[in-house]
């Protein structure tokens, strides 16, 4: 598996059935040089472009924030048969060393994962790869919670199809709270789960470590 060509995000799209094995295999891992975070900002710069085109607008730090070396940040690719990668989706990814701000009984850390996006025009398949690597990442890491944020919809009676989604998914919603970009956020978690098997699914790499905190909306869209 070649890790050192970038993706292109705006083909992810387009290309994904190309050059395709028959069971596809994904791999989470970080964003070690400046063309594969420039890759991931191209990514989600292309999906602020779409969120727009539905009334959504989304703060420009989320695209800059992949740019940042200090970041711990980190792509879900698939291999493709030709040893290629194709960047389907990023976020951020940190461990918590002390207990999320109103957790009750939970001594243990927990892993914040937050600007998470998938390229335009892929289905929900990735939002849910991107759910179980993050919670099988917690859970053999020692941690027994998976929290993010995800945009909330002013009226708390208003059903929201993202956080229906997420939910399907297996995150909880624990509360609101609105963001300094003034954004009104849900606060979601996920309990951590291990799962002996998802490597035949998805090879994740992604150390365990303290980086530089990235404020904004976190669960995958």
């Amino acid at each position: 598996m070649n890790t050192t060509t970038p993706a292109k995000p705006t083909n992810a799209a387009t290309t994904q059935n190309e050059h395709r094995p028959a069971v596809p295999h994904y791999t989470m891992r970080p964003l070690r040089t400046d063309a594969e975070r420039a890759a991931a900002a191209a990514l989600v710069d292309d999906r602020a472009r779409q969120l727009t085109g539905h009334g959504i607008t989304m703060p420009h730090h989320h695209i800059t924030a992949y740019r940042d070396t200090r970041a711990q940040s980190v792509g879900l690719y698939e291999d493709a048969a030709d040893g290629e990668e194709i960047l389907l989706g990023c976020l951020m990814a940190r461990r918590q060393a002390a207990p999320h701000p109103g957790t009750q009984n939970e001594d243990k850390p927990g892993l914040e994962i937050s600007l998470a996006y998938t390229a335009p025009g892929l289905g929900e398949r990735y939002g849910w790869l991107i759910t179980l690597g993050a919670s099988n990442l917690a859970a053999r890491t020692g941690a027994t919670r998976v929290h993010a944020q995800a945009p909330s919809p002013p009226n708390r009676d208003e059903t929201d199809p993202l956080l229906d989604y997420l939910q399907s998914l297996g995150w909880l919603v624990t509360g609101t709270s609105i963001t300094r970009d003034g954004e009104r956020v849900a606060h979601l978690h996920l309990n951590a789960q291990e799962r002996k098997g998802l490597s035949s699914l998805i090879t994740c790499t992604v150390p365990w470590g303290t980086a530089q905190p990235v404020h904004g909306s976190g669960s995958p869209r």
